[in-house]
């Protein structure tokens, strides 16, 4: 089992998850920093999720990239979604 090549390839993947959600929402660089950190809380929730099911659903070495894919962009979704939420309005 190799770890850094797994470990890069889920940067890589959360990166560009944070970075298609940052052009097609767009922002300040603090929002795609924030877009970045929540796609990887979501590709590990995927990474994990995967593992304990024992998928083998786009399943990279050690990696559960099918699984890190569809929870980053679910995680990335909710988190723009949320960033919406005015909380001066509220009350």
């Amino acid at each position: 089992m190799n770890f850094l090549p797994g470990l890069l390839l889920i940067i890589f993947v959360s990166i560009a998850v944070g970075l298609g959600f940052h052009l097609w929402k767009g922002g300040s660089i603090f929002r795609m920093l924030f877009l970045i950190f929540f796609a990887l809380i979501g590709f590990g929730i995927g990474q994990w999720i995967g593992n304990q099911v024992n998928s083998t659903f786009l399943l990279v070495g050690w990696v559960q990239l099918g699984f890190g894919t569809i929870f980053s962009l679910i995680i990335s979704f909710v988190s723009v979604w949320l960033s919406k939420i005015n909380l001066e309005n509220i009350g």
